[in-house]
């Protein structure tokens, strides 16, 4: 906005004061001829102004007037080069005491080309200079600007960047899927903004029912269900939502409503892998800046289906100036962002900002930031490669680039989960959750408003994790998982295989967790017991027995009601969520049961363990 308010001003500023800033006599007919180009510039007649000046030069060609009249014209006319000549002119014959704004216009200029040396001097000039300092906070932000771009410059290596996507129009907001199949972008034709996919090679538009401008599509890690901006037709932005029907049909969009949008700009969504973050941008009130990142939790759907969202919070992060853009990367914790408000290479940059750490968002530098505005930047499943636009050859197009240690990112893989029963016939579960035991978070969920047979999760290498399936009718199921760190695959499958419910039937309680020869629940466990607390609510006709069982390697009373207490821990937790105590028992079996060898430390390891049986 700043850009626009100076250019309105400029001209008006020194044309009222320039007789002041004189301190030299003029030549007489030199001056009548810059008087009279003034006026000329006046009515719009910017060619007969600009003659008028080159006379005027014959007269007295050190007449810093005529150059800044000069620039004041070659700014209208968008000629940069011919402005930044004139208005240097005029500096090396007045110092220009009167009108300091001159060196902060250069500034803005040599900032732009960019040359960040020249930029700062002006900056600081201008600082120095202007006694009024009425744009002080903007030179001092944009002189730090300077400082930063230049270390970055002298110490950081360039990488090399690639095409990844190049079209006959204008593409950007590169979006991947799951397993980097498919390519979302958005691309504009005049004032019109679309969303297509390019697969194998070829392109295809989007198809719903929409109109006016749409674009920087999120995917949820499925590929299934996708959020994405649209013009509505009111004030401007809002968010909304859509299922895939097909490769390139989806359903009827779905405006998210209230609290998600509101009579403000909403728009440039960001969903988590798992489909119950929305991250996005918006200049609603409340905020800490122009537009600021916001995120709301998925609290449910309403009878009708549609998703029903909290009220977003304001992130961290924020900051006076703009933030926007948002990508969250598939370990639902690794932000990138665009903004404004902290030292970068230009006007918007690219940061990356851990949300659990609450740390100072990091500049990913070169070759993304440059000294324009930058937006729509992703990271792929290996966490190696970011995606991003540029018009560095002139027209937008998608490049991608190996990223630095410092920026890139923990690899995830893409599991293909499928639910079948025991004769191998496909099942669609009630609630199927994989958890991160170390953190808790949920990293993918699938419940009430799911359709289809398979689902995707998102896996970090190295975690381990708890995969809770449950279905009304049948035995829930647990299980743990951890991707070992090794050559990254971009995608898996894993069977679930669901039992119904019988009399004597036992479940190993894999996610339930000890230490060594203590009774004491580890908050590992609590998602686990959560959601066989869930079981039993689901299924309130089901009666269980909770057992410890233990190893041989164990000596004496206390040692052997040890098996007894772990039960009975998880007896209490349950029975603190609300599930009768008439429902369930517990006991304690110590050594009577194995289910493996006892003379080595893996079978040792599966004798130690708790579990259900149906009663």
């Amino acid at each position: 906005m700043w850009r626009i308010v100076w250019s309105l001003c400029l001209g008006m500023m020194w044309l009222s004061g320039v007789e002041a800033q004189r301190t030299v006599k003029v030549d007489k007919k030199a001056f009548g001829l810059f008087q009279e180009a003034k006026e000329t510039f006046r009515q719009g007649k910017t060619t007969k102004a600009l003659e008028l000046l080159e006379k005027a030069k014959h007269y007295d060609k050190d007449f810093s007037g005529i150059y800044l009249l000069q620039a004041d014209i070659y700014h209208q006319k968008k000629e940069t080069a011919q402005e930044i000549e004139a208005i240097e002119t005029a500096l090396a014959l007045d110092s220009l005491e009167n009108h300091p704004y001159y060196y902060l216009v250069l500034a803005d200029h040599y900032f732009e080309l960019p040359d960040y040396n020249k930029a700062l001097a002006y900056y600081q000039q201008y600082l120095q200079k202007d006694k009024r300092l009425q744009m002080k906070i903007r030179a001092e932000r944009q002189a730090a600007n300077c400082c930063y771009a230049l270390d970055v410059l002298q110490n950081q290596v360039k990488q090399p960047m690639e095409i990844f996507y190049k079209a006959s129009l204008p593409v950007y907001w590169p979006v991947l899927d799951a397993i980097g199949h498919s390519l979302l972008f958005t691309e504009q034709e005049g004032d019109r903004e679309t969303i297509w996919m390019l697969k194998d090679s070829m392109r295809y538009p989007v198809k719903f029912e929409a109109s006016g401008n749409y674009g920087a599509p999120a995917l949820t890690a499925d590929g299934k269900t996708m959020y994405w901006a649209m013009d509505n037709g009111r004030n401007g932005f809002d968010i909304y939502v859509a299922h895939r029907l097909s490769d390139t049909t989806w359903s009827e969009p779905i405006n998210l409503g209230y609290p998600v949008n509101t009579e403000s700009w909403e728009a440039q969504p960001a969903i988590s892998a798992d489909g119950t973050r929305l991250y996005f941008a918006s200049i609603r009130e409340g905020g800490r800046g122009g537009s600021d990142i916001w995120c709301s939790r998925l609290l449910g759907y309403d009878p009708l289906g549609r998703q029903v969202w909290c009220r977003p919070y304001n992130l961290f992060f924020n900051t006076e100036g703009d933030e926007m853009a948002p990508f969250l990367y598939s370990d639902n914790n690794t932000l990138f962002f665009a903004s404004d408000g902290y030292p970068g290479m230009g006007r918007k940059d690219i940061f990356k900002v851990h949300l659990s750490k609450r740390e100072m968002p990091v500049n990913i530098g070169m070759p993304v930031n440059t000294q324009k505005d930058e937006f729509g930047f992703m990271v792929d499943g290996s966490g190696q490669w970011g995606y991003f636009s540029s018009d560095v050859e002139g027209k937008r197009c998608i490049y991608r680039y190996r990223l630095d240690e410092q920026i890139a990112c923990p690899p995830v893989g893409y599991i293909n989960l499928t639910v079948q029963d025991e004769c191998e016939n496909p099942v669609s579960p009630d609630q199927l959750i994989l958890t991160d035991l170390e953190s808790g978070d949920t990293l993918s969920y699938y419940g009430e408003g799911h359709t289809g047979e398979q689902m995707w999760a998102c896996v970090p290498q190295n975690k381990r994790l708890l995969i809770g399936v449950l279905k009304r009718g049948y035995l829930y199921y647990s299980d743990t998982l951890q991707l070992k760190t090794g050559s990254w695959q971009p995608s898996f499958s894993y069977r679930v295989r669901l039992a119904p419910i019988h009399s004597n039937r036992t479940l190993v309680l894999k996610g339930v967790f000890f230490d060594t020869d203590n009774y004491r629940l580890k908050p590992e466990s609590y998602a686990e017991l959560r959601q066989l607390a869930e079981f039993l609510r689901l299924n309130p006709e089901v009666k269980i027995e909770i057992s410890g069982h233990s190893d041989h390697t164990g000596k004496g009373g206390d040692y052997d009601r040890l098996s007894e207490n772990r039960a009975f821990e998880i007896y209490k937790f349950l029975f603190l969520a609300h599930i009768p105590k008439d429902r369930m028992e517990y006991k304690g079996y110590r050594k009577n049961y194995p289910v493996a060898p006892n003379d080595t430390e893996t079978g040792r390891a599966f004798n130690y363990r708790t579990e259900i049986r149906i009663k």
